[in-house]
């Protein structure tokens, strides 16, 4: 037996068109709009109404000042997106986590101490490239990158006279490499 369309979804409405809500207002209401936050009853205005309404609307009106401080303190989080793990998003943030997944017997189990001495496992290509560029190891401050940069740049600059070539694509590299790590040191 097939299954019959209802018809409750889609029926239309044959009536006259609602009058304004404004007071004294004969024009159709076509545009419609909620009495209070959360509400289900609507007002219906006509154009002219509804933008009224809308510079008047006070989304916190008839609420506390405890409870509009709520609202603003936990809107920060809750008003965010949110993403599974599992769509792989990119995050600044490096979460060092101490259990890790083991595919082949699809179960979690601690990192053994071999992790706790790697550490690529935290920096991509681009980072470990600007590393052996400023001849600079994993545990670098943000002052030794600094004294380093200005070492490179005064050896390749431009206006400097020595018998390097290509002083302009070095300078190049080196800035890129600098924002690189640079940046990096803000999220370690």
């Amino acid at each position: 037996m097939k299954n019959k369309p209802t018809n409750k979804f889609f029926r239309e409405t044959i009536s006259s068109p609602k009058k304004c809500d404004y007071k004294d207002c004969l024009e159709d209401g076509i545009y419609s709009a909620p009495k209070s936050p959360n509400s289900k009853e609507k007002y219906f205005f006509c154009l002219k109404h509804i933008k009224d309404y809308n510079k008047r609307w006070n989304y916190f009106a008839g609420k506390s000042q405890n409870e509009i401080y709520n609202f603003q303190k936990n809107d920060f989080f809750e008003g965010r997106p949110t993403f599974p793990f599992s769509q792989g998003v990119n995050s600044k943030i490096k979460f060092e986590f101490s259990f890790m997944f083991d595919k082949e017997k699809i179960q979690f189990k601690e990192r053994g101490k071999r992790f706790e001495k790697s550490y690529d496992l935290g920096f991509n290509n681009e980072i470990n490239d600007s590393l052996r560029l400023f001849k600079l190891d994993h545990a670098y401050s943000s002052n030794d990158l600094k004294q380093r940069y200005k070492e490179l740049v005064k050896k390749y600059h431009p206006d400097v006279k020595n018998n390097i070539k290509n002083k302009e694509k070095m300078i190049k590299k080196i800035n890129n490499a600098y924002k690189i790590l640079f940046n990096h040191t803000k999220f370690r």
